[in-house]
């Protein structure tokens, strides 16, 4: 059942082809599901396959999943079998961010200075002011007021907590105030008990009033989007320092190299006058959504995001959501508001300055180092392809080049179908195999598919809906 979520999920890690051209293709090819490579894979092709398990939902979605993966399968084939070491293959969407990442690496080494030296007795100094994974044990008592309270109401609820702590204060058995006021019915009846605690696991408030008090200490009446509360710290736990000390002082260097490179990155931008231009949040949103998309000169030139001195392409944008995002990450992006995807336009940006200012600090990718990282990818993926058979692909008699190769996907895939292989996910490498003229995808035959399946399996085989997966609140409420 994994394999089979792990192909359906497949579906958005493939890149989409142009889909359901004009002229001829809505003539000719009303049929065909997906053509690459002097190839076409046909409704009853692709039904075919499908069918061949009956615990493979019968959906679009799969659908899309199986065009996409023979799409990149005979691409990729057939570039292999022209050329083994694939030396056609740009394989910059995989090798760039990792070389980014060096370069800023290497920046970070050659600007960004930090005090990491700590001595253990500023080490034990900053600990006992931090208390990092101190844990705290806990007692409540929560009056509840709903959000739509009236003055009234609210006054009530108010009297009620506040006649709770004043007897707290006069020396009342907090556990029995708990058990008999609390409308809390996770801990009143262990007398308000909410055992033991970090930072940041209780809303806000909450969190900031209890950590506040010491032991047997009671607070003042705190406000949460539940309801007033009155709370009694019973105990608190604080790791040993030596216990915890060679971590802590990992943590405690790792965040001023943080802090360094913050200030460092305020500095870099803080008179470049960023400006998210207008509009750029849809384009954004539009090419998250269909990363295949095949920009125009003029799209791909379009400003996003400028800065004194430079600016941030749209085609520049497209790049990063290729290689450096995954098919649920694009979900995300294509759902987000334009606030969100400004600030991450900003973010994009801001990355594209860094690597400017490590230019400026004569710091460079050598390409000796770039193509060393081609050579291992180009390499890694050969060997894939060895181990699949999608090396040496000789045709049988009466069999075209090309028909050998389709024969050799249709086994694989057959084989994934059939839970007896694991897809050979390509990520960004399915978007270098295609150009616009290099494959095609029509999605308005996808239902046909879902039909010709549906005729083909007995109804009883068709798979079960799966159940809601239960979604946890993010707020943790005391």
């Amino acid at each position: 059942m994994k394999r089979l979520l792990a192909l359906v999920a497949l579906a958005g890690t493939m890149a989409t082809a142009a889909c359901d051209g004009l002229g001829q293709a809505m003539t000719s090819h009303t049929n065909v599901v997906a053509r690459a490579g002097g190839l076409e894979l046909t409704v009853d092709e692709a039904a075919g396959l499908i069918a061949q398990n009956p615990r493979l939902p019968n959906e679009l979605e799969v659908v899309e999943a199986v065009a996409n993966l023979w799409v990149d399968y005979v691409l990729l084939a057939t570039l292999a079998n022209r050329d083994s070491t694939l030396a056609e293959l740009d394989v910059g969407l995989v090798v760039d961010p990792f070389l980014e990442q060096q370069l800023l690496a290497r920046l970070s080494e050659k600007v960004i200075t930090a005090d990491t030296a700590l001595t253990d007795e500023q080490l034990r100094e900053i600990y006992e002011a931090e208390q990092p994974g101190l844990q705290i044990r806990a007692r409540h008592v929560l009056v509840r007021l709903d959000a739509d309270a009236t003055p009234a109401q609210r006054d009530s609820a108010l009297a009620i907590a506040r006649d709770v702590r004043t007897r707290a204060l006069a020396g009342e058995d907090f556990a029995r105030l708990a058990e008999e006021y609390s409308q809390d019915p996770g801990s009143a009846r262990q007398g308000g008990d909410l055992g033991f605690f970090r930072r940041g696991q209780m809303v806000a408030p909450f969190d900031e009033a209890a950590f506040a008090l010491d032991v047997g200490e009671i607070s003042d009446i705190v406000e949460t989007p539940f309801g007033y509360h009155v709370i009694k710290v019973e105990e608190r736990q604080l790791p040993e320092f030596e216990d915890v000390k060679d971590i802590f002082r990992l943590q405690t260097q790792q965040r001023r190299i943080a802090e360094a490179q913050e200030r460092f990155m305020t500095e870099l931008t803080g008179g470049l006058d960023i400006q998210v231009q207008e509009g750029a949040a849809q384009v954004a949103r539009e090419l998250a959504a269909k990363p295949e998309m095949q920009l125009s000169r003029r799209a791909a030139s379009r400003a996003l995001v400028t800065y004194r001195g430079g600016q941030l392409t749209a085609a520049e944008y497209l790049s990063f959501v290729r290689s450096r995002t995954s098919p649920s990450d694009r979900a995300r992006l294509a759902s987000f508001g334009d606030e969100d995807l400004s600030t991450i336009l900003e973010g994009v940006a801001r990355n594209e300055i860094l690597l400017a200012a490590a230019k400026d600090h004569g710091l460079e990718v050598t390409t000796e180092e770039r193509d060393s990282l081609a050579n291992e990818v180009r390499t890694q993926l050969t060997d894939a392809l060895r181990i699949l058979g999608f090396l040496d692909i000789t045709p049988q008699e009466g069999e075209t080049q090309a028909q050998a190769v389709e024969r050799r996907v249709v086994g694989f895939l057959e084989a994934i179908i059939r839970e007896e292989r694991e897809p050979l996910g390509l990520g960004p490498i399915s978007f270098a195999l295609r150009g616009p003229q290099d494959a095609e995808i029509f999605a308005r035959t996808f239902p046909k598919v879902v039909e010709a399946v549906h005729a083909a399996r007995p109804a009883e085989a068709s798979l079960p809906a799966a159940p809601a997966t239960p979604q946890s609140d993010t707020a943790a409420e005391p």
